[in-house]
């Protein structure tokens, strides 16, 4: 069987993907056998968006609605370091720390992009230690040395933005983006209410050629 290729565009500190990523992790487990899934890290806080968290406002309360509309929670340990503030936000940072992690494990982009968020997100932790991402790759069960190797290399950094540039040739206009690369084209699925349930519907309907609406927040 041809499987049907899908590009999730997202961001470690985006937190409507960390609530969206639940329901799409659901969807892909169910639907396996038929797509392909690609993670493209998009590059939300870069240049002079990178700032220490405590210098962006309501991010405590972007949390809580995030909670309140899809049901993900964040952890203490996230809350402790909003409240601490110096853990600065880099996307640039962060896309490397993927692309080191994703070429050890190339077939589990899903897996790590979730892994990083929950660094962030649940444990609050600064991802720009290197030892954070070592301790990702262990609880991935990668290699945390080989991890810290592809952290530090100057391909690694090109791949990031390259995926940055990538980002902008497509129908991309927030995060979390899933782009369904379907017989009749691209389209977006998914939304801030999203279930498993919900994006296997909208899957189908895009195979079929139909027009799907976006659910907004």
């Amino acid at each position: 069987m041809t499987k049907t290729k899908l590009t999730y565009v997202t961001d470690t500190y985006c937190i409507w993907c960390w609530g969206f990523g639940e329901a799409l992790r659901g969807f892909a487990a169910q639907n396996a056998d038929r797509i392909e899934l690609e993670v493209l890290p998009g590059g939300l806080l870069v240049g002079d968006r990178v700032q220490p968290v405590g210098e962006k406002p309501r991010v405590l309360e972007s949390a809580a609605r995030v909670t309140e509309v899809t049901g993900v929670a964040t952890g203490e340990g996230f809350r402790r370091s909003v409240e601490e503030g110096s853990a600065v936000l880099d996307s640039g940072v962060a896309a490397r720390a993927y692309w080191a992690l994703h070429g050890l494990a190339p077939g589990r982009g899903l897996e790590i992009a979730h892994a990083l968020q929950h660094a962030w997100y649940w444990d609050g932790r600064d991802l720009r230690d290197p030892a954070v991402i070592q301790d990702v790759a262990t609880e991935l069960g990668l290699d945390a040395a080989a991890a810290r190797r592809a952290l530090a290399d100057p391909a690694t950094e090109m791949q990031a933005l390259a995926g940055f540039e990538r980002r902008k040739t497509l129908d991309v206009p927030g995060y979390p983006t899933l782009l369904v690369h379907g017989p009749h084209g691209s389209q977006r699925i998914g939304g801030a209410r999203a279930t498993p349930a919900k994006l296997t519907a909208a899957f189908e309907r895009v195979l079929a050629g139909e027009t799907v609406e976006q659910e907004d927040e």
